[in-house]
């Protein structure tokens, strides 16, 4: 069981990490509050530099923190919250977003978390 649910947390750090590649091929800064303002040459450079930051954040606290579990957990929040804004800016005239990269990234790492709290919840009730 600890297998399967490293496994669903390996997974769904890596799914979330090549939809973000994928993000920058779609503009998705023009989708967020602060960064829609800014011109798109800003606007792209800003989104991908404070994926630097982010990600180191995300790694340390997954894998070298001494709150790894609770860190898993909330990211694995995120990433359900951060699904469910993806299924509900799908209508917005600039998301370029389509299937079956964004199916596969997007929704399968949210399908990841829910499947990592799942079996984190079922060893915790054992």
């Amino acid at each position: 069981m600890k297998a399967l649910l490293n496994l669903s947390l390996l997974l769904m750090v890596a799914l979330l990490a090549v939809h973000e590649m994928d993000a920058m091929t779609h503009a998705e800064w023009r989708l967020l509050p602060v960064l829609s303002g800014f011109d798109d040459e800003l606007g792209r450079d800003v989104f991908l530099w404070m994926h630097i930051p982010l990600y180191v954040g995300v790694f340390w606290a997954l894998f070298l923190a001494t709150w790894k579990i609770m860190a898993a957990r909330l990211f694995a929040g995120a990433v359900i919250l951060h699904t469910i804004a993806h299924f509900l800016l799908s209508d917005h005239t600039l998301y370029t977003f389509a299937a079956p990269i964004e199916t596969i990234t997007v929704y399968g790492a949210g399908l990841s978390a829910l499947v990592y709290l799942a079996l984190d919840l079922r060893m915790r009730s054992e």
